[in-house]
């Protein structure tokens, strides 16, 4: 089978490598195992960022990355639910992000096994390439809108509304009834407002930000600030617009690694008599969940969800689907049509 590998540390157009790997093995008798061939993978920006990162850590065998994917049942051990017993049976599945970005046994290859706790059956009319990324932008998204609790009569800001993230962000927190303020470069304003967004702001044309915020919203401020991007002055200067039970909730990297760690270590811990800021920080891991993407697909089937697709790449041409990823100008996922070529 054919699979993207990583070699070394770096971007992907020097890390990583097209290959040829052997097709895992059949799962056979009590093996709760699923083998899919994949159809379709959602790459992730994390991925891109710990290439750059961290070092491969494979000293011997294929370090392949990636985390989720949709794909067709080709067999499963008998310790399998009888659901995916079906041969041809469509699905989504996700690696577990140790597993596949530090110790690199990742999806982005043609032939996938991984345990049936986490694959998820969907119905074959959903779109492959959008059902690829349920996973880990609909987890990220589901945590963050439940460590708000956000409900019916919030007003929520959402940073990076046209990306991955928030993009299922805008629609959940509709689903709950808040009302929705997205928040994206001017270009992005027709799918953010038919996403659902109540109210759109570009934030070039409204830079700096903070500023436009405390002038719009300063008297009826915000419940919640969920952060998709990681713009830090949101943070510092949301005294000004976001009410004081409130909290921001980030799960954005803009700056980096390095500095988004001291950030929230500073936004964490930092006692605001010596300069922190009076408001809360929350952020979190956000790794795929198997009930997660039974209650999306579930969403989904029943036409209330949809994933947005920036851009579909051909196997080959995977280098130019990441710098698509690092451009940071994507609206929705970037994914790989593994199984299309």
């Amino acid at each position: 089978m054919r699979a993207w590998v990583r070699q070394s540390r770096g971007p992907p157009d020097s890390a990583l490598r097209l290959t040829t790997l052997p097709t895992p093995d059949l799962p056979t008798g009590s093996s709760p195992d699923v083998l899919i061939r994949v159809s379709h993978v959602s790459l992730q920006v994390s991925t891109e960022l710990v290439m750059k990162v961290i070092p491969n850590l494979r000293f011997t065998g294929s370090s392949v990355p990636e985390l989720e994917l949709s794909g067709e049942v080709v067999a499963a051990g008998d310790g399998a639910p009888e659901e995916f017993r079906c041969r041809g049976a469509h699905v989504i599945a996700f690696q577990n992000p140790v597993a596949a970005m530090i110790l690199g046994y990742g999806v982005l290859a043609e032939y996938v096994r991984l345990p049936s706790s986490q694959v998820v059956r969907i119905d074959p009319v959903v779109d492959m390439a959008s059902a690829s990324g349920v996973h880990c932008s609909g987890s990220a998204a589901l945590k963050m809108i439940r460590a708000a609790g956000v409900r019916q009569g919030h007003t929520v800001l959402v940073n990076g509304a046209s990306g991955s993230t928030g993009s299922v962000l805008v629609q959940l927190c509709k689903i709950r009834g808040a009302r929705v303020v997205g928040v994206a470069s001017g270009g992005n304003e027709s799918i953010v407002r038919e996403l659902g967004a109540d109210e759109f702001i570009d934030y070039r044309k409204h830079a700096p930000l903070p500023v436009y915020l405390e002038q719009k919203y300063g008297t009826q401020p915000f419940d919640f600030i969920l952060d998709c991007v990681g713009t830090q002055s949101l943070f510092t200067h949301s005294p000004a617009y976001l009410k004081p039970a409130g909290a921001v909730i980030n799960i954005g990297m803009l700056e980096g690694i390095g500095v988004t760690a001291w950030n929230m270590l500073v936004n964490t811990w930092l006692p605001t008599w010596l300069g922190g800021v009076p408001r809360r920080y929350i952020r979190f891991s956000s790794p795929p969940e198997h009930d997660d993407a039974i209650y999306l697909v579930h969403l989904i089937e029943e036409g209330r969800l949809r994933i947005p697709v920036d851009s579909v790449f051909p196997m080959q041409d995977a280098i130019a689907a990441y710098e698509r990823i690092a451009s940071q100008r994507a609206r929705g996922k970037v994914v790989i049509g593994v199984g299309s070529n």
